[in-house]
């Protein structure tokens, strides 16, 4: 999930913590073509939360047109980042069972799963035309 570790990221250094999805391509672009270092770094920071899922952890928000980080998106970053947590790898060397960061977090409720993503998709079908392109 280092795609969710890097929207976390990027959210957490907009202005007051919103961005647009188009805003949001556009870092996820540079930072993914810019070289190995940032890949690296969020697959190191994605091991140590395996679950994650932004949104039904509710550390982003969706509003029209923009997406939000929480506090509670700050708060799981700022624990995410620090340099004493082990990652799964580590871990397993050390043989602890402490579960990752990601399982601290609420589960989604049964049967909301998939929810938005369907939702999403209905609505991307009613904009289009019958030829294939957006109204």
């Amino acid at each position: 999930m280092s795609f969710q570790v890097s929207i976390l990221k990027i959210l957490a250094g907009q202005p007051e913590g919103r961005a647009s999805l188009a805003v949001l391509k556009h870092y996820l672009a540079v930072f993914y073509t810019s070289g190995p270092d940032w890949t690296a770094r969020m697959k190191r920071l994605a091991e140590r939360a395996p679950d994650l899922n932004i949104f039904g952890q509710g550390l982003v928000a969706r509003e029209p047109g923009q997406w939000i980080i929480t506090e509670k998106g700050r708060a799981f970053l700022a624990l995410l980042e620090q340099t004493g947590l082990p990652t799964s790898q580590e871990r397993a060397l050390e043989g602890t069972g402490e579960k990752p960061l990601a399982s601290k977090l609420p589960a989604l409720a049964p049967g909301r799963q998939g929810h938005s993503a369907s939702r999403r998709h209905r609505r991307r079908n009613c904009l289009r035309t019958r030829d294939g392109r957006s109204t």
